[in-house]
């Protein structure tokens, strides 16, 4: 029998843990689109209205420019979703998801890269410490990169194990880009959502995001039992 992943590495409850988290942060951007619309702080969309045509007074400088520092920050850990709700709110939810998708991608990438070159010496403590992921990203196929990107774990760990790997340039892309895109779509308008002037549409928006959140999770969980019981009858 192979190893199977331990109880908090566990892909039904690792898919339940992520629904739980996107399902957090959609109520969360719903309280603060209600607070935002029906309080006093309604001011402040004026403030994201006034911050938003400024930025597009730059064009496609200003959406380079946040790129630019969204894959630094992504590169050395800070959450690549609070970098896409940012986008979201700035540039809208078409723009902000595209805006996201390059620029995680580009910042998983560095740290990605980065790791290859160091070598895995200087890395030990940080494999021993995630041997569980490691486990589920052995081996690194397109299809594992997608289902761990699923999980709830900062996107510089399986940059990181990924590198020490050393996955192959082109499955690191598309797993990675095609494990990104239902959070960012979802985070992306949800971000956009905070920053309309019409409570209307923003409601609509978040409402959205959340029943393709369900949608996505619920596609997810399924493919990945279907895909556990294969392995669990193919080791028998």
């Amino acid at each position: 029998m192979a190893n199977t992943p331990p109880d908090n590495l566990n892909p039904t409850t690792d898919a339940n843990r992520e629904t739980k988290r996107l399902l957090f942060l959609a109520l969360f951007v719903l309280g603060a689109v209600a607070v935002l619309h029906f309080t006093p702080l309604k001011e402040w969309i004026d403030d994201v209205q006034s911050w938003k045509v400024y930025v597009r007074q730059f064009g496609l400088w200003a959406h380079l420019g946040f790129i630019a520092l969204s894959v630094t920050s992504i590169a050395v850990g800070v959450p690549r979703l609070l970098m896409a709700l940012a986008a979201g709110a700035l540039f809208g939810s078409w723009e902000g998801f595209l805006v996201a998708m390059f620029s995680g991608l580009l910042g998983s990438y560095t740290t990605f890269v980065t790791v290859l070159r160091a070598g895995p010496d200087k890395f030990r403590s940080f494999v021993q410490a995630n041997e569980s992921l490691r486990r589920l990203l052995e081996p690194p196929s397109i299809l594992n990169i997608f289902f761990v990107r699923q999980l709830p774990v900062p996107a510089l760990v399986p940059n990181v194990l990924l590198g020490l790997l050393k996955t192959p340039h082109r499955k690191f892309l598309i797993g990675t880009f095609l494990g990104y895109l239902p959070s960012n779509g979802v985070v992306s308008l949800m971000g956009s959502a905070m920053g309309k002037d019409d409570a209307g549409k923003a409601l609509w928006q978040v409402s959205a995001g959340m029943l393709g959140l369900a949608v996505v999770t619920f596609i997810i969980i399924v493919v990945r039992r279907r895909l556990e019981a294969a392995k669990r009858v193919g080791n028998q």
